[in-house]
């Protein structure tokens, strides 16, 4: 009989056996140190807890037992953080050729998940979302409502379904599962400090907009 322990995480709850505990409070701790001197760090360290959360929440459910097995999956799944050291710099530069072939077989193999891409959207975001799906241009997904809508009068009621029942893609994890990406350290950290900057260019934008009026 192993002993359990009840721990919180980002709004979850779970009882984890305590071998597997001290396991996954020195990964969080090593995560943790790897980022706490970043600007961004805080943020980084955030969605990664609340993706582990989302990983043990999916193996155990809310009455299950984290063990030792669960705690080493989600480790193996998001990476330790001494693997993204200079990572870019230790590996040889591929050439082009290569480099979109693996790209290629790589996206396909990857499990996408249909959310609503409100971020860059121009109404709901069902058609910029079902072509991260899809993996095509979401032009092509407009034009099939236009037409759905021109020639049958569906187009509309189709697309308002998919609105409704298709959630938006929140998190950073969500983002990331919606463009087939990997969920793990070295994608999160990218794409928060991606978000950042994004944020960052669109005040600038705003403030010379705005000093150009006055």
């Amino acid at each position: 009989m192993k002993k359990a322990i009840r721990i919180h995480i980002t709004g979850y709850i779970f009882n984890i056996e305590e071998d597997a505990y001290v396991l996954l409070e020195k990964w969080l701790d090593d995560v943790l140190n790897q980022y706490e001197e970043e600007e961004d760090g805080e943020e980084i360290f955030k969605d990664i807890e609340m993706r582990v959360a989302e990983l043990f929440h999916a193996k155990v459910g809310k009455e299950g037992v984290v063990s030792l097995a669960e705690v080493n999956g989600v480790i193996k799944t998001m990476g330790q953080p001494e693997e993204f050291e200079d990572i870019e710099n230790a590996k040889q530069k591929p050439s082009k050729q290569e480099r979109n072939f693996s790209e290629k077989n790589r996206k396909s193999k990857r499990l996408r998940r249909f959310y609503r891409d409100e971020e860059n959207n121009i109404l709901g975001g069902v058609c910029i979302g079902a072509g991260h799906y899809l993996g095509i241009d979401p032009v092509l997904i407009r034009l099939g409502f236009i037409l759905a809508t021109v020639l049958a009068g569906f187009g509309p009621i189709v697309y308002l379904v998919l609105w409704i029942v298709t959630p938006k893609a929140k998190t950073v994890s969500q983002k990331l599962e919606m463009k087939g990406e990997p969920v793990n350290i070295n994608n999160i950290e990218k794409a928060i400090k991606e978000e950042i900057e994004y944020v960052k260019e669109k005040f600038i934008r705003q403030k010379k907009h705005e000093n150009k009026r006055h």
